[in-house]
This record gives structure tokens, C-alpha cells and sequence, in this order.
């Protein structure tokens, strides 16, 4: 009895290791859920973004492709954050995401997301208010080393920049961006819409679609359509060259999520 109850322990941890082995714990590197943010807001964002499951097919909501995404207001109808979502685009850009408090300011590749700018007209570079990003982040990348497929910041250049992939993941919606995305009235636009695919869960290199979603018209302002955002003020925040940041944040927040994090 001693024999088989010290069998089935032995089962159990190699069980419980192969299971800890297959997904990111929630402390990965030392970095917690959280990051190293101190407002609540960006720890609850940090949360979100550092989630680590893998969506199933059965959890895929088809309602979304590319333009339901990039056109989408905070609450949309048709899907809702946190929802599994997959959608066909072509990779503009891969870039080292930047040093945050969701990855406790690492400063190495390893400990830092991947930053990809997704299209679907590749003939029309730099149109920043029709992209899309998506990132992958450190968590996803442990997980799909230890399953063999490098994510590693060359690798994903390597393989995906410049051409047409599937992309899986969680829809995020990013409100530290609000006031960087079309629509936003702002002139600092980088991106089309504070909606992402954040975590990259899957992605995969894939033909251009026969039939391609229309993209929005852009405005007189540079922006396609979207929805109004609220009043907004400057960050108080100091840059390291002494001058004030020129984020914008919405009140009551004083400062943005890099100076305030």
C-alpha cells in the first residue's frame, strides 16, 4: 500500500511539473501578473496583457476579422476584451516592444514584447491609422520554446515580416493608447485603434485572401471614423532630457502609463 500511495506521488508531481512546464506561471522571471505598476489601472491592464492560456478553435469568435477590429469602439457589439480572436494580415513591421512596467522594466529581448504592425493593403506603406498591432509577449514565447518554435524577437522577423499570416490571440483593448489611435483627434497618431491582439497565442504564414474586408476612408483629419474619446489633459511626468511628456492621459489620471506606472 506504502509502495502504490508513494507511485501515484511520483505520478502526480511529474503531472504537476509537465503541466508547469507547458504553461508561464503567474511569477515568470520574478515578474508577477501585475509587473512591477503601482496604479491599480495599469495593474489591471498589466493582468490582461500577461494572461498565458491558449485559446481553443471552439473559442475563436468569427465575428471579428481585420476591419471589425480596427473600426470597433470600446464596446462593441460583436465581441467583447478577452475574447479569442483570429484574423489574416500582413506583417508592415516587427519592432522590440518597449521597456514597461508589464514586463517590471526588463531591459533584454527575452523579457520584453514583440511589437507587430499589421495591414491589409501592403501597396499603401505607412497609413499608421490602418494598422493593427499585435504583440507577443515573454509568457507566450517561453511556452512556445518549450513546445520547440523559436518566438524570439529575430525569429519572428525572420520569419513573418513582409508577408501575409493567421494571427491568434486575446482581444485587448489598450485605453493607454486612446489618445494615439485614429479618431482621437490627436496629431500624435501611430496606430488605427487601441484594440489589439495581445497576447499572440498562434501565428502562422498564410496566402493573401481572395477577398479582402474594405478598409475606411480616412478623414480630412487623417482618421478613419472612430469613436470619440473624452476630454483629455498633457502627462505630468518628466522625460529623461528634463522635459514634460507629451502624452495625453484622461482625468482624473496625472500622468501616462510610462510616468505614472
Amino acid at each position: 500500500m506504502v509502495c502504490f500511495l508513494r507511485s501515484m506521488i511520483r505520478i502526480l508531481l511529474v503531472v504537476l511539473c509537465a503541466c508547469a512546464s507547458m504553461h508561464a506561471q503567474p511569477v515568470f522571471d520574478t515578474c508577477g501578473m501585475e509587473g512591477s505598476a503601482v496604479r491599480s489601472d495599469v495593474r489591471l491592464l498589466n493582468q490582461k496583457k500577461n494572461r498565458y492560456d491558449l485559446p481553443s478553435l471552439d473559442q475563436i469568435n468569427r465575428n471579428v476579422d481585420f476591419v471589425t477590429l480596427l473600426t470597433s469602439r470600446e464596446n462593441p457589439r460583436s465581441f467583447r476584451e478577452g475574447d479569442a480572436i483570429e484574423i489574416v494580415a500582413y506583417i508592415e513591421e516587427i519592432k522590440l516592444g518597449a521597456i514597461e512596467s508589464v514586463n517590471c522594466g526588463s531591459k533584454d529581448a527575452w523579457h520584453r514584447d514583440a511589437h507587430i504592425e499589421l495591414t491589409i493593403n501592403p501597396m499603401q506603406t505607412g497609413v499608421k491609422e490602418h494598422l493593427l498591432i499585435a504583440e507577443v509577449t515573454p509568457r507566450l514565447r517561453q511556452i512556445m520554446r518549450e513546445r520547440g518554435v523559436d518566438w524570439s524577437q529575430q525569429a519572428l522577423v525572420d520569419k513573418f515580416k513582409g508577408r501575409w499570416v493567421k494571427v491568434r490571440g486575446w482581444a485587448f483593448y489598450d485605453a493607454m493608447h486612446d489618445d494615439e489611435s485614429a479618431g482621437s483627434g490627436s496629431s500624435r497618431i501611430w496606430r488605427g485603434s487601441p484594440w489589439e491582439i495581445h497576447p499572440v497565442t498562434s501565428i502562422e504564414v498564410t496566402t493573401k485572401p481572395a477577398n479582402l474586408p474594405t478598409l475606411p476612408p480616412i478623414t480630412s483629419q487623417g482618421s478613419p471614423p472612430s469613436q470619440p474619446t473624452a476630454a483629455s489633459r498633457q502627462c505630468e511626468g518628466t522625460t529623461k532630457t528634463g522635459n514634460r511628456c507629451k502624452r495625453t492621459v484622461k482625468p482624473p489620471a496625472r500622468y501616462c502609463y510610462q510616468h505614472g506606472a
